[in-house]
């Protein structure tokens, strides 16, 4: 099926009277975390509290434990936004904060450095996520306007199931510019609380899956991603081999997961052979996933042999270079 995947169509740019006046719209929840980024968080806050077009949300920031005047720039600078101080860097389970905290009927996720794409894709999303009550899960189109990279570009090759005019269905789930429905969010488990950050967003997206959720990526809704330049490659690395191996052990059955990790073991491997920068990284993160891996084997329930066998498509995803 053919889906229209032009996120700069011009209904995505203004708001009618008649819809802005819509008293069936819900109240929604915008959610942001941040960690030592405050030019960055400036730059998000500005868009969501000035430029979404929208009647009736929240704005919620969950602080890791910052130090670089992101707190006090908050409380100065955007009073209307609720927030909460972690107090440590619990990284990317610290979203979980935003789903207790949340008043909204859908969550949208965000980071200190991604925005909505259009100041109506706030609208535009709840509109399609109340004409579609399928969908638990909305994923959007992540682009770099800096660079001019789609960070989504492709994952259709990575689906789970046949586009439909829903989306396209996946174990998709940009950390940095999704939605949610609040109640369905609730009824899993959260971001797990042992990554820091990357691969949290295949791990939670598998926990939708087990449960029979509906999880979209609708590419025609655009977030907007301003990298950090903090994001170091080495970590991202580490991280990924690290996160792999605690993926495939909480989620498969163990006779599915001994063959997974050994490919991912030997793909792993000629990655760092011909990416020789990011040997050391690569093969420590696969040492501690292993070290570390006993409570992830333990954790219940795991995948179905039918759910296992309907993740062909997502088994080339998982296996991507680092």
């Amino acid at each position: 099926m053919k889906l229209n995947l032009n996120p700069w169509t011009p209904v995505n740019w203004s708001v009618s009277e008649t819809e802005w006046n819509d008293p069936a719209l819900p109240m929604v929840t915008l959610g942001v975390i941040n960690l030592h980024r405050c030019a960055e968080l400036r730059l998000t806050l500005d868009v969501i509290t000035r430029a979404v077009q929208y009647p009736n949300y929240e704005v919620i920031v969950v602080d890791n434990g910052s130090t670089d005047g992101s707190i006090e720039m908050i409380r100065s600078e955007y009073p209307q936004v609720r927030l909460h101080e972690v107090g440590a860097n619990l990284g990317v389970s610290s979203r979980n904060f935003q789903a207790k905290l949340a008043q909204g009927k859908y969550l949208f996720s965000f980071d200190d450095d991604t925005s909505p794409g259009t100041p109506s894709m706030v609208l535009r999303i709840v509109q399609y996520l109340e004409a579609h009550p399928g969908i638990d899960v909305l994923s959007t189109r992540y682009y770099r306007p800096l660079s001019g990279i789609t960070e989504t570009e492709g994952w259709s090759h990575f689906r789970v199931g046949k586009i439909s005019e829903l989306g396209i269905p996946g174990i998709f789930l940009v950390e940095g510019g999704a939605c949610f429905r609040l109640d369905s969010l609730k009824k899993v488990d959260g971001y797990e609380p042992a990554f820091l950050c990357y691969g949290e967003g295949a791990e939670l997206a598998l926990q939708f899956y087990k449960e029979g959720r509906g999880i979209y990526l609708c590419p025609w809704f655009l977030t907007l991603h301003f990298v950090s330049s903090s994001r170091k490659s080495g970590f991202r690395a580490y991280a990924n081999s690290r996160h792999t191996v605690w993926i495939i052990s909480k989620h498969w059955p163990i006779s599915a997961a001994i063959p997974l990790l050994a490919c991912l073991i030997l793909r792993r491997f000629i990655a760092m052979a011909m990416h020789s920068g990011t040997f050391k990284e690569n093969a420590k993160g696969l040492l501690d996933g292993f070290r570390g891996i006993r409570p992830f084997i333990e954790y219940q329930p795991k995948l179905t042999w039918r759910q296992v066998f309907g993740l062909k498509r997502f088994y080339l995803g998982l296996f991507r270079w680092a």
